[in-house]
């Protein structure tokens, strides 16, 4: 992990206001999606989920397992990034990924819902209030990524699919039950 980063446990607080600067935007994005937030951003844009594919999202291939993330611009912004009256916005901000969500709070464990990292670099750290990570958030995360890669697994390794026929088998499978398993969050 890199020096940016600290631990923070379930009873620590940080130092944090999102300031909306679009900081995390800008680092080429690198978001990785499971078929929850898929569904979600197409659901909010009124599209089907196959629409994103290559224009908002992409797959990495990683070995035998092709993990879906946020496309960037040339510049290395997300896709999604725009800039509103000279100030950053997202274009589907009620939508964005878990992983947007959640920074600049990070994942630590599935095994250890307990703690996070915090990356250091986020402008918004430091500042005078002070607030506890989105524990309920990342808990919903977790539920989502462990659904979403248990199939994504079970395709690719059990039934024998390659892996982006088996990455688009996934999505297609959890797109009934998408609303069931989603709560709606608080925007920051």
């Amino acid at each position: 992990m890199s020096l940016h980063y600290v631990r923070l446990r379930l009873g620590e607080k940080a130092r944090f206001v999102c300031l909306r600067c679009g900081r995390c935007c800008r680092n080429g994005p690198n978001v990785g999606l499971t078929a929850f937030d898929i569904h979600r951003i197409a659901r909010f844009l009124k599209v089907d989920w196959r629409e994103l594919k290559g224009k908002y999202v992409v797959a990495v291939l990683a070995d035998m397992v092709a993990v879906p993330t946020l496309r960037g611009t040339v510049d290395g912004e997300c896709v999604f990034l725009e800039n509103v009256d000279g100030k950053p916005s997202c274009r589907i901000y009620p939508a964005r990924p878990m992983r947007c969500r959640l920074y600049p709070f990070m994942p630590f464990s599935p095994s250890n819902i307990e703690t996070v990292y915090l990356d250091t670099c986020c402008p918004g750290l430091n500042t005078e209030k002070e607030s506890e990570p989105p524990w309920e958030c990342l808990k919903e995360y977790y539920a989502e990524v462990k659904l979403h890669y248990e199939r994504l697994y079970q395709h690719v390794f059990r039934d024998g699919y390659e892996p982006l026929e088996a990455l688009e088998k996934t999505i297609e499978n959890f797109k009934e039950a998408q609303p069931l398993l989603v709560k709606t969050f608080k925007t920051r």
